[in-house]
């Protein structure tokens, strides 16, 4: 069983932000794979099929994104018996919009999601996808840029990295994490 988290926050107003592209990827898989993310557990939606003919669990905590290791600690307590089979997918303000990063362990980076989920597990040797936000340069409060949704302009963008990224994860379903950092760590949609 292959367990994805996106990360994210709910609520109608923050649905098209560039903090939640972690949600966006794991929505699309589930279209794309007929999976109802409708159960509600360990303080998440989650729902339960198949990706790759192999089981997965998708998952979208709904404690906000600064309280995101609380939800994923309650499923690695209670439901993951491998950190191997465990992949969180979040924005990344570093990496240029387009650009997809892969990694097995690490630190937070800078990221209040992936910060609280380390510190809630007390380890970081789990699966990472990183997917680059950043647009232009930012000046002032990183806050009120990754809680608003793209320009116009950076939309399609967005839109193909969340397609390179879900790409990404159902290669990882069936081939792992090496094998899917060699493949996508060095891809990017082709953003000028």
């Amino acid at each position: 069983m292959k367990y994805i988290v996106g990360l994210g926050n709910p609520g109608l107003e923050y649905e098209n932000t560039k903090h939640n592209i972690g949600f966006e990827v794991v929505k699309t898989i589930a279209e794309e794979e007929g999976v109802a993310i409708t159960k509600e557990i360990h303080s998440s939606l989650s729902g339960k099929g198949r990706a790759e003919g192999e089981p997965i669990v998708l998952f979208l905590p709904q404690t906000y994104m600064n309280l995101s290791g609380k939800a994923v600690a309650g499923l690695f307590r209670e439901e993951i018996k491998d950190i191997d089979d465990l992949m969180v997918i979040c924005d990344d303000i570093n990496l240029k919009l387009g650009r997809i990063r892969l990694r097995r362990r690490g630190s937070a980076g800078g990221h209040n999601g992936l910060d609280s989920i380390i510190t809630a597990l007390g380890r970081n040797d789990f699966t990472r996808l990183r997917i680059g936000i950043a647009t232009d340069i930012h000046k002032g409060d990183i806050t009120n840029y990754v809680l608003t949704p793209f320009k116009r302009k950076d939309r399609k963008h967005a839109e193909k990295a969340v397609e390179l990224a879900k790409d990404a994860v159902l290669y990882w379903i069936r081939n792992g994490s090496e094998k899917t950092m060699a493949r996508f760590n060095n891809r990017n949609v082709g953003t000028s």
